[in-house]
């Protein structure tokens, strides 16, 4: 509920333009609070930047990390992500589907992701590559 309510808030924030959060080592943190998180900012109209440590967060999930993404990716200006994960949870498969809904966010231009302890292998990271530049 506490990530909910941070999300919505600053998803509501007219004037919004860039967000740092530090989540690190939070096991409070999962999937659903994630995902939720991501469709409250991807609501703030003047979100130009978002940069979230996630570093030592359990229970994201692949299906947190492509909430987050696909949330994000609805910010009509969001032109910079930079996101710091570490999991073994999230895999190949959360990280191509981050990459497939970050590709998709009209003003993105750049991002930057910290992929610290991840068993992604050449075909997961080939897979963020080509969703990326879709």
């Amino acid at each position: 509920d506490g990530v909910k309510g941070l999300g919505q808030g600053l998803g509501q924030a007219p004037s919004l333009a860039s967000v740092h959060l530090e989540f690190f080592g939070c096991g409070h943190l999962g999937a659903d609070a994630l995902t939720i998180l991501g469709q409250a900012l991807g609501q703030a109209p003047n979100l130009a930047s978002v940069h979230l440590n996630l570093k030592m967060c359990s229970d994201l999930g692949h299906e947190g990390v492509q909430g987050l993404g696909q949330g994000l990716a609805q910010a009509p200006s969001l032109a910079s992500v930079h996101l710091e994960l570490d999991s073994f949870e999230i895999g190949a498969d959360g990280i191509e589907g981050l990459g497939q809904a970050l590709g998709q966010a009209p003003s993105l231009a750049s991002v930057h992701l910290e992929l610290d302890s991840f068993e992604i292998g050449a075909d997961g990271i080939e897979g963020l590559g080509q969703a990326l530049g879709q």
